[in-house]
């Protein structure tokens, strides 16, 4: 009996050590990147070894489990943080950010979620025609909307209260299969290149080279567009993991953050995965953060702050 749960602390503690070096390392090798993703969940995994470990009179267990939670800890903390107080004098808006998904039962509570909000423009993704056609009462809110899955290969609606333009037309040809929307956003005399994206599954559910093609993809896409931009999506990767960096570094972006995950949204949001992104260039300032349950959906819902530097 010793031996077997000695052999089961120890491949606890193995994968608990393996996450915190995928977050490190992960742009080194995509199979290393696949264990990063799983910081929130080691954390709670860590503390509950450490106090059955202490129980059970396993003393160096115990300890190394302290170690592998700090370890966690130490790398998810700049991403778990609410963002800083900031003053700005540009206008400030609302941004929701929704994947309903394919298979949602409940897309009636779509609009409320909207207009509870009171979000000023409005980015659903999974949206393909049996689901659009079920979204009628969010879209008689906002009176401008652009619906792209019969245009291009994205499946975002946008609904915007500011004057929306398609601008899918004129981005870079994809150099791999995209799913990505554009429009200008005119905000109160002050105009903005909003880019919704929906990322393919990582590795090892998809090769190991598209969700680095896609982000190369992206990156080329939001530099050929000039002044304020605004990227938001379903990236179905970590806010710190390599797929994210290689965009924030290539774009010139900078990553919303807060606690708590969007995805899986059965499991408590301190244990999820933040994998439903926005990202603003330096014109905008980046504001609060807040993850909304609403049933039907694998994800929570992210409503975001944003407002123009000046």
């Amino acid at each position: 009996m010793n031996a077997v749960l000695n052999l089961a602390f120890n491949a606890v503690l193995a994968g608990l050590f393996l996450v915190p070096l995928g977050a490190l390392f992960g742009r080194a090798n995509p199979l290393i990147d696949s264990f990063g993703p799983f910081l929130l969940p080691a954390i709670v995994g860590a503390a509950a070894l450490a106090l059955l470990a202490l129980l059970a009179a396993r003393y160096a267990v115990g300890l190394l489990a302290i170690v592998a939670l700090l370890a966690n800890l130490a790398m998810v903390w700049p991403w778990i943080q609410d963002q800083p107080a900031a003053q700005t004098n540009g206008p400030r808006f609302k941004v929701l950010l929704f994947n309903v998904y394919y298979h949602n039962p409940r897309l009636e509570l779509v609009a409320p979620l909207a207009r509870n909000s009171d979000a000023d423009i409005v980015v659903l993704l999974e949206v393909v025609p049996h689901v659009l056609a079920k979204l009628d009462a969010v879209k008689a809110d906002y009176p401008y909307q652009i619906e792209f899955w019969d245009s291009v290969r994205s499946d975002a609606l946008i609904l915007s209260r500011f004057p929306l333009t398609d601008t899918v037309a004129s981005l870079p040809p994809a150099r791999t299969p995209r799913s990505l929307a554009s429009a200008t956003v005119d905000i109160k005399g002050r105009t903005l290149t909003l880019f919704a994206a929906h990322f393919t599954l990582p590795f090892p559910f998809r090769n190991y080279a598209d969700q680095p093609a896609q982000a190369e993809d992206l990156a080329a896409a939001i530099t050929a567009s000039a002044g304020p931009r605004l990227l938001v999506g379903d990236f179905n990767a970590a806010a710190w993991g390599a797929t994210m960096a290689h965009i924030r570094a290539t774009s010139g972006m900078r990553l919303l953050t807060g606690s708590g995950g969007s995805w899986p949204s059965f499991l408590p949001r301190q244990m999820g995965i933040p994998i439903d992104h926005v990202l603003a260039s330096p014109e905008l300032t980046l504001l609060s953060r807040e993850l909304i349950d609403v049933s039907g959906s694998d994800h929570r819902a992210v409503l975001a702050e944003i407002a123009f530097e000046k």
